[in-house]
């Protein structure tokens, strides 16, 4: 095991990918820990140690503790989530975002700066919400001077990792923007791990649930390990043909179809869409008659958060995968599905499998997703958001995408698979 984990660093290109994430990671650590000026730190620091486990400790998760203590990087990357899932849903209702999104390389760089520019946007509206809100608790004296600097800091502060996610893409390992959730999600781990042993040490909590939980990770892991990497692979025919004095094709091959082709993103977007209602009744005191409806745990709560994950994997699927084009190739290739009529019918074929197999995994990332819900009700242990459902569905799946890309730059230069047999995933040749 040790010998196959150095040649991660035998492989110069490697070695130098997963330097640059890991020096990426330790500047996004540090922002966390750089305060805006203005604020009574130890206030905010007993705030969150009393309202235990509501909407801000679920935001508090996703920055890594970050709006805990009011530092540069208290959006997170939220912002630009959302600006990404606005122009998802405004890709498939606009014809002109279509087109540009089916003109190759150039016209998905246009949607990327109008999503950066609405990153912008709701960055300084979030910073200013949240400015408000800190004044509003009494937190801050406030006044124009420390309006100005909260929001130009905070405003920033998303931008900096907005570029820093995708430097890490581009030059690191893994997809950035995720890379700094889940490490965002890693670093409050300690923190909820010492939290519940402290109330299992005072007896609220009953050292059974302590068991139960491990129990319970150890079996969500494995289960979520299998649905990111369980796929269905098509039977495709290659029918022989001669040009020349050349036979091609007559050979078989498969089109694997994952059963969660959106990984986490799923996740990730409707976490970060149901934010927005519950950061709105915070900032408009004329909504607050909304907040028993759209608090995080309560039942609207979890049945939207439900409805939300099976939409957004529907919905990314269609962006991704296209039963039509694949079918398509598939005919002009000279291949066929055994028993299925190539054309339509293949496309149909297609779809009914990807249908099948998505409503299964998005059944399964809504059942863990509100899976702490339930245990919390049951055990009593605050705040287990922290350590299950969206944060392990995130660190899981993130962390199985980046071992894939590591795979693949160590496999590409011939050196020995991580996952294979006696490997991480204990997957066979």
């Amino acid at each position: 095991m040790w010998e196959k984990f150095s040649h991660l660093f035998k492989v110069p290109e490697l070695r130098k990918r997963i330097l640059f994430t890991l020096g990426a990671i330790i500047v996004f650590r540090a922002g966390t820990h750089i305060a805006v000026p203005g604020v009574d730190a130890e206030a905010l620091k007993n705030f969150f140690a009393t309202q235990g486990g509501g909407i801000f400790d679920f935001m508090n998760m996703f920055t890594g503790g970050a709006l805990q203590r009011f530092s540069l990087f208290a959006l997170g990357v939220t912002p630009y989530i959302n600006a990404s899932i606005i122009f998802s849903l405004l890709t498939a209702v606009i014809p002109k975002l279509k087109e540009l999104q089916q003109q190759g390389r150039e016209g998905r760089r246009k949607i990327t700066t109008y999503t950066r520019w609405a990153t912008l946007g709701l960055a300084l509206v979030q910073g200013a919400t949240m400015s408000m809100l800190i004044v509003n608790w009494g937190l801050s004296s406030g006044g124009l001077w420390f309006y100005l600097t909260s929001v130009l800091t905070l405003t920033t502060g998303t931008i900096f990792l907005m570029w820093l996610g995708e430097r890490m893409t581009e030059n690191g390992i893994g997809n950035g923007i995720s890379m700094i959730i889940m490490i965002g999600i890693l670093s409050r781990f300690p923190a909820q791990l010492q939290s519940t042993y402290i109330e299992i040490s005072a007896g609220t909590v009953s050292p059974f649930w302590g068991l139960a939980f491990f129990a319970i990770l150890v079996i969500v892991v494995a289960g979520v390990t299998m649905i990111q990497q369980g796929q269905r692979k098509i039977v495709i025919q290659y029918a022989k043909r001669t040009s020349g004095r050349r036979v091609y094709g007559g050979h078989t091959s498969h089109l694997p179809i994952r059963v969660n082709q959106g990984g986490v993103i799923p996740i990730i977007f409707a976490s970060a869409l149901l934010t927005m209602p519950m950061t709105l009744t915070q900032w408009a005191p004329g909504l607050a008659w909304l907040t028993p409806y759209v608090q995080n745990g309560s039942l609207p709560y979890i049945l939207a958060y439900v409805i939300l994950i099976i939409f957004f994997t529907y919905f990314y699927s269609s962006i991704v995968f296209d039963p039509q084009d694949v079918a398509k190739n598939v005919r002009e290739s000279g291949g066929f599905i055994p028993g299925v009529r190539p054309g339509k019918s293949t496309a149909d074929y297609i779809s009914g499998v990807l249908n099948r197999l998505l409503l299964i995994g998005a059944l399964f990332l809504a059942a863990v997703a509100v899976l702490p819900y339930i245990f919390a009700a049951l055990s009593g242990i605050r705040g287990m958001f922290l350590i299950g459902g969206t944060a392990l569905l995130i660190v899981v799946g993130v962390g199985i995408d980046t071992l894939m890309q590591i795979e693949a730059h160590l496999v590409m230069r011939h050196y020995e698979s991580l996952t294979k047999a006696g490997g991480l995933l204990g997957r066979r040749r």
